[in-house]
């Protein structure tokens, strides 16, 4: 094949020596917006057109989108007529390289070539039916839920750590029932055996296993995969870098790309190691660095720079803007969530009057109940957005679930909502609920409802449900219409229970319903505040006009926990929300390594925006008790050198310097105060009565 290709025009030095020198064991320590799908496609090219033939590459991705833009890319530049790859070219995700493996030589390890792929509900099902067979459905205190169970088991496989370790990194409540546990897990694998099939983790389990049963054919697979190359390294788990190792054997035409500094996945079984001791893993391996940042302004990299420094285990080094200067980022302070979110609000319409794009424009934040009170804001402004990472706030299963209470405190013959709150408890099925919602609309209200003799009626199983809601009933009859107390009294109740036992992630459901609680206590009657969530046009999506211009459907601001906007990019990103302890989280700050994964976090948000950058927080937050309590601003706002951000941005026990805050093109029409100059003032002033020190809570009383 002859060359056609000008690599050193295509390319810039350091993605150069990366193409032309990626042999044996090499590490591409890829800068955020450095071009590293570029560098892994020029490499694959290069190889190709170097005499390699396409079969003995095989390249590895954790998305099937990645890979399809890769292996298209790749057959573009090497003119692949009426093709998208290279003929032959092995490429993919981890887990659809395995199938491919297994559909060919599962057998000796007992698969047929037909096997069944379980997909996550699949395995839902499977392990439904495991508890049942074994009793844990039922009777007693709620054993964890089918998707509970899978999670665990998952991360067990995949971290390689086993299942006691698993529950202990996820849960430490669930070690009482570890037997139990294991019982399932035991059961659930001899079911999948017996129905040749398989979960998406015994892809790579079952290759591992495989690989290791077989050395022949092991061997036959190295001899065949002579070049592997590893997008997204730092995102690698141990079952994954096992495989990589049994495939590269002992040529080492391994090349991994990745960034240790967006390494953000610990809680999906990521280990932040794979990519730190690659080097010494692979004795003598080559470390390239790609540090051109062809994505964010000189001043935005200058804070990232500033804020990645900090962590010890890392590569050092220095990310290098090639675009044109602007204005500095800002930290912005509030006095509360709600003039946070109008804050952002205000900023936003500047933005859009200036012409900027919807779609172009990004709050980011670390856990989703960060954002309801956004949401609200944009829900009442009929502005719509995109939600990533999730459902929007009033969208979600266990908002919906208490929305459901308060709805049958509001109207007790609301049947929608007593169908769902029925099926929330244990023992009561489609029908039972069917015929005690018939019981319940002869009740009348919720004072005889808690009186019904459901149990002796329906028998001793649905008794045991109806109890748990009977108790949640009488709750909710005690705290009157009060919307604030009515969420309070579902969150004493034992639909607590329900969600510590239904959900992975219940410890962040349950700061959603905080939140709710919250939000709430500023309406009155529970009528008004379930008629203005529900009814809004916003919640509809419905479009809004700014400037005389109707904003498209598809032409959104996007709203994204950090997590989920990893790989992506915007002009303007706000990042809401730094307070302690939400960002850095305290659940993962108390883990190994923990707190250089939230910094590392937080570098990935920064390094989201190309040209505009926000950094909010509010000084106070609403408590489920009532009132409001102080809210230190988060410490990786501390650490910030003052000279990386905008004149007049207010740090931690630092006094407001003064300065234009809407000196940015664009923002000349109108200055948007975070809550009011004189507010604001008035809150600084307080600040430097309290000696600068901005943990105290006593300034509160006065706003």
């Amino acid at each position: 094949m002859s060359h056609r290709i000008d690599y050193a025009k295509e390319l810039n030095p350091e993605q150069l020596d990366v193409v032309e020198h990626g042999d044996g064991p090499c590490l591409v320590l890829a800068g955020a917006g450095s071009g590293k799908t570029r560098t892994i496609v020029y490499r694959v090219a290069w190889l190709i057109e170097h005499g390699v033939d396409p079969s003995s590459i095989l390249l590895l991705t954790f998305t099937n989108k990645a890979a399809n833009e890769m292996m298209t890319r790749i057959g573009e530049l090497l003119g692949v007529s009426g093709q998208k790859r290279p003929l032959g070219l092995w490429g993919g995700t981890f887990h659809s390289v395995a199938n491919r493996l297994l559909r060919l030589y599962g057998r000796s390890i007992g698969y047929t070539p037909d096997f069944t792929i379980l997909d996550e509900e699949d395995a839902k099902v499977l392990l439904k039916a495991c508890l049942k067979d074994l009793g844990l459905d039922g009777a007693g205190k709620r054993f964890p839920s089918p998707a509970f169970v899978k999670e665990i088991l998952s991360y067990a496989r995949n971290s390689t750590t086993g299942l006691q370790k698993a529950i202990e990194r996820q849960d430490p409540r669930l070690i009482q029932v570890l037997d139990k546990f294991s019982q399932v897990a035991e059961l659930y694998e001899n079911r999948k055996r017996a129905a040749n099939a398989m979960d998406f983790d015994d892809l790579l389990v079952r290759l591992y296993e495989l690989l290791k049963k077989e050395p022949r054919l092991a061997a036959v697979l190295r001899e065949q995969f002579r070049y592997i190359l590893v997008d997204e390294y730092q995102d690698t788990n141990a079952m994954q870098v096992a495989l990589i190792r049994e495939l590269a054997g002992e040529q080492n035409n391994l090349l991994v790309v990745g960034d240790d500094a967006q390494s953000i996945y610990s809680f999906r079984a990521a280990d932040v190691r794979n990519i730190l001791d690659f080097p010494k893993q692979f004795p003598g391996a080559k470390v390239f660095k790609l540090t051109v940042n062809y994505r964010s302004t000189p001043e935005i990299l200058n804070l990232a720079n500033d804020i990645i420094a900090r962590n010890v285990e890392q590569f050092p080094k220095e990310l290098i803007s090639v675009t044109d200067k602007a204005g500095k980022p800002a930290v912005v302070p509030a006095t509360s969530a709600v003039k946070e979110a109008q804050f952002v609000m205000g900023k936003i319409d500047q933005l859009l009057e200036s012409g900027v794009k919807p779609a172009n424009i990004a709050v980011l934040f670390r856990a989703t109940h960060h954002s309801q009170m956004l949401e609200f804001e944009l829900m009442k402004a009929g502005l719509p957005y995109d939600y990533r990472g999730g459902l929007k706030f009033f969208d979600r299963a266990h908002v919906k679930d208490v929305l459901a209470f308060l709805r049958l405190a509001a109207n007790f013959s609301d049947e929608a909502a007593w169908l769902r709150v029925l099926g929330l408890q244990q023992g009561i099925g489609d029908v039972s609920a069917g015929k005690i919602f018939g019981a319940m609309r002869a009740a009348g209200s919720l004072a005889r409802a808690v009186l019904a003799p459901v149990e002796q009626e329906f028998g001793a199983r649905v008794g045991r449900g109806w109890k748990d809601l009977r108790d949640t009933l009488e709750k909710l009859h005690e705290a009157k219409e009060k919307p604030g107390e009515l969420v309070k009294a579902v969150l004493k109740s034992p639909y607590v229970d329900y969600l510590e036992t239904e959900y992975p992630n219940w410890r962040e459901r349950l700061e959603d319903l905080d939140q709710l609680a919250v939000f709430a206590a500023g309406y009155e009657k529970v009528g008004d505040f379930l008629a203005e969530i529900t009814l809004d046009d916003g919640v509809f999506g419905g479009s809004r006009e700014i400037g005389g211009r109707r904003k498209e459907h598809g032409d959104r601001i996007v709203l994204s926990t950090i997590h989920q906007a990893k790989g992506l990019e915007w002009d303007a990103v706000f990042v809401i929300h730094l307070n302690e302890p939400s960002f850095p989280n305290r659940k993962a700050v108390s883990e190994k390594g923990g707190l250089e994964e939230e910094r590392r976090l937080f570098y990935v948000a920064v390094t989201r925006a190309r040209k505009w950058l926000f950094l909010s927080y509010p000084q106070a937050m609403g408590s489920r008790e009532g009132g409001f309590d102080y809210a230190s601003p988060s410490l990786f706002l501390e650490e910030i050198d003052v000279a990386c951000l905008k004149d007049g941005s207010c740090l931690p026990a630092r006094a407001p310097r003064g300065g234009d805050w809407d000196s940015e093109p664009g923002f000349e029409e109108e200055s948007v105060d975070v809550d009011g100059a004189g507010e604001m003032k008035g809150v600084s002033e307080r600040m430097k009565k309290v000696n600068g020190d901005w943990r105290k809570k006593s300034f509160l009383s006065d706003i």
